[in-house]
């Protein structure tokens, strides 16, 4: 902690600016910097578990894999989380990373308490009853207000979520969709483009036993289908992309319905091994079934060959300024191409469809947006940003992206 604060002080004595970076796993330059980058390799691990309060202190460059396992000894869990758990606990939480979920939010609204270094070097300690106004805003902080060294998450004692997967047709998803997410504690369903085919995916709570997928069964539908056979599915899309729609046809049939119960982040999280290039986008949640529907008309009616499916999912309000569920329900629509598959076209008409229903683009995904669009979009963007000049009034924090997402 004290080798961190001596850095910042040092670079900013020097006029250097100064990032913090966790895995890599953000589509932008959030952490990028021509001055001091800062690797939390050796700032990991659990702190400190209170059991009365029910929390966990953890380091910030704790990857989020090995938070959920080491909660998992202890017979602890978080409420929700995202779908994929390499990034630091920091990194997420920084940007914004969530999951789906009718009433649990994203692991940004489940921390109590922070810890960071400021511009001036010096350690802050942050909750609501201990600076309150930093502990508002920096719950979701883009790097911008000081490097994040602790994080203190809410906790439970684990239990078991049983996930029920099933393809769905996209006019019966879209059609029922708020029914869907009413009925269940977490709903999420991926489109295939170029067919009318869904797949869904339901979890909620269970009484137990637990019952996880079979080795082999699970293997073939996580490892084999959804990452290998994928990988040559994308591969020939990339090469020959008239092949597409024929392959998304067939790849959206492949995975079959099932029911597994296990431990939240056995369930939450899926090993993602191909490589992609992602934006995704927050609407009202109300403007969920317009959107995908023209969403899917856009697609149809262009020359666009898309060979990954769009994401949907879902999470309450939250008070944090911002997040992209701040003040609203929300729904999030997230659009992927394979790595190396020129993506600009795609994402640029997604992004006016987006754009055009008050969207708040993911701050670690690929997006164009500036300060003058997400001032109109995030009521307390104001309130940000004037932190931001009290605790950093030098910008020792900044680089190209804040600039262009928070202004100068």
């Amino acid at each position: 902690m004290d080798e961190l604060a001596d850095a910042v002080r040092a670079a900013a004595a020097e006029g250097l600016r100064v990032k913090a970076v966790g895995t890599g796993h953000s589509f932008t330059a959030a952490a990028a910097t021509d001055g001091v980058l800062i690797r939390p390799g050796l700032l990991t691990g659990i702190r400190d578990i209170d059991r009365a309060a029910m929390t966990v202190t953890v380091e910030a460059g704790t990857p989020l894999k090995r938070l959920n396992a080491a909660l998992a000894r202890e017979g602890l869990s978080l409420t929700n989380m995202g779908d994929i758990m390499e990034q630091t606990v920091a990194g997420a939480t920084s940007t914004g990373t969530h999951g789906t979920g009718r009433d649990s939010a994203s692991i940004a609204a489940q921390i109590r308490a922070l810890e960071m270094v400021t511009a001036a070097g010096e350690v802050l300690r942050c909750s609501p009853q201990e600076n309150p106004e930093v502990f508002a805003a920096a719950r979701i902080g883009l790097g911008a207000l000081g490097v994040v060294t602790a994080l203190t998450f809410a906790v439970e004692p684990v239990f078991l979520l049983t996930a029920r997967e099933e393809p769905m047709s996209f006019e019966r998803v879209t059609s029922e969709f708020d029914a869907l997410v009413a009925e269940n504690e977490h709903f999420e369903f991926y489109w295939f483009p170029h067919t009318g085919n869904c797949t869904t995916k339901r979890n909620n709570r269970s009484a137990g036993p637990a019952a996880p997928p079979g080795r082999i069964s699970g293997w073939i539908e996580d490892e084999l289908l959804s990452n290998a056979v994928f990988q040559v599915a994308c591969s020939v899309g990339r090469a020959v992309p008239a092949a597409i729609p024929s392959i998304a046809r067939i790849s959206s049939r492949a995975l079959s319905a099932r029911t597994y119960t296990d431990i939240p982040y056995k369930v939450f999280t899926s090993p993602r091994r191909v490589r992609f290039v992602e934006m995704e986008y927050a609407l009202p949640r109300s403007e969920a079934a317009g959107a995908l529907r023209e969403l899917k008309a856009m697609v149809e009616r262009s020359p666009l060959r898309v060979s990954f499916p769009v994401e949907v999912r879902t999470a309450p309000a939250d008070d944090i300024a911002l997040s992209t569920a701040s003040g609203r329900e929300s729904v999030y629509i997230a659009v992927h191409l394979y790595k190396g598959t020129p993506y600009q076209a795609y994402f640029t008409a997604v992004e006016r469809l987006m754009t055009e229903r008050a969207g708040r683009p993911h701050w670690g995904k690929v997006h164009t947006r500036d300060a003058a669009y997400l001032s109109e979009v995030y009521p307390r963007f104001g309130e940000f940003t004037a932190l931001r000049d009290r605790l950093d009034p030098d910008r020792v924090f900044a680089n190209d992206y804040l600039r262009r997402v928070l202004g100068d």
